[in-house]
């Protein structure tokens, strides 16, 4: 499928923590600048972008203006960059803040997600079993690991959102290879298509539940 021209961010190009939107800003969906968009051009991207539908793509633009303090402002893709709002520790591809890039992709821990795929998919089981792993390692390691409720709801929140906006097409599974384009490239595969039907508030939420019943299901006892 012919997504609109993939350009890797240049010099005086920002990013952020989020690999869906800096995929939207290297297909400018998103001004290619990652900088001064407004919320009807966020609205946009993740409509057209990712077939989210307009209400759903709303609510998640108002909430992230909001959270950053940009309402009545523009935002850029390096605001999102400020720990402890939405980046948080225990990430699946970026490292904890407090020891590391947590802008950056870590293109080991890309490679430490492929592990788990099941059958050349990434899916619920793939991201349950690697929630611990990646809790794990981040409570060892760094000395401000903080990960309560938010940051555990949010970690969820991420893998749906994954598997219903990448996976949308391919019954909530993502292909490794397609997943490997979109981390470490943070490109959309030339193979990938959106869902068909717009992806709304309550898809996302209700298979959030699944990932987390799932992710108890496998926790190391």
């Amino acid at each position: 499928m012919s997504h609109p021209e993939y350009r890797p961010p240049g010099e005086n190009d920002v990013r952020s923590p989020c690999p869906a939107l800096n995929s939207l800003a290297n297909h400018g969906f998103l001004p290619r600048s990652g900088k001064d968009f407004a919320m009807s051009e966020l609205i946009d991207a993740l409509n057209k972008g990712f077939n989210l539908s307009r209400a759903f793509a709303s609510l998640q633009t108002l909430t992230a203006f909001t959270m950053y303090g940009k309402l009545f402002q523009k935002m850029s893709l390096s605001d999102l960059q400020r720990h402890g709002i939405l980046e948080h520790d225990a990430s699946l591809t970026r490292q904890d803040a407090a020891i590391g890039d947590h802008v950056n992709v870590d293109k080991t821990l890309v490679d430490l997600l492929l592990t788990y795929k099941v059958g050349e998919k990434i899916n619920i089981e793939s991201l349950a079993k690697l929630h611990h792993v990646r809790y794990a390692d981040s409570k060892e390691r760094n000395k401000d690991f903080y990960y309560g409720w938010k940051q555990q709801s949010l970690s969820f929140g991420e893998a749906s959102l994954l598997l219903c906006i990448i996976g949308g097409a391919t019954n909530k599974e993502v292909d490794a290879k397609v997943a490997e384009i979109f981390f470490k490239e943070e490109r959309l595969a030339d193979e990938w298509k959106s869902s068909e039907t717009p992806i709304g508030f309550f898809e996302i939420l209700n298979y959030q539940k699944e990932i987390e019943k799932k992710a108890e299901e496998v926790k190391p006892k």
